[in-house]
C-alpha cells in the first residue's frame, strides 16, 4: 500500500503537528472557494442591473 506507507512516513516525520496543519491547510482552500463563490454569485448580481 503505497498511500499508507505516505501517511506512515508524514506522521513519522512530523508527528503531532500534521493535524492541525493539515486542518488550516483545508480551512484554507474551504474559504478560498466560498471566497471565490461569493465573488461570482456577486458579479452575477450586478451584471443583472
Amino acid at each position: 500500500m503505497v498511500g499508507l506507507s505516505g501517511i506512515e512516513t508524514l506522521v513519522r516525520t512530523f508527528g503531532p503537528f500534521l493535524i492541525p496543519a493539515t486542518l488550516f491547510v483545508l480551512g484554507a482552500i474551504g474559504y478560498l472557494f466560498l471566497w471565490l463563490l461569493t465573488r461570482h454569485r456577486r458579479e452575477t448580481y450586478a451584471a443583472d442591473e
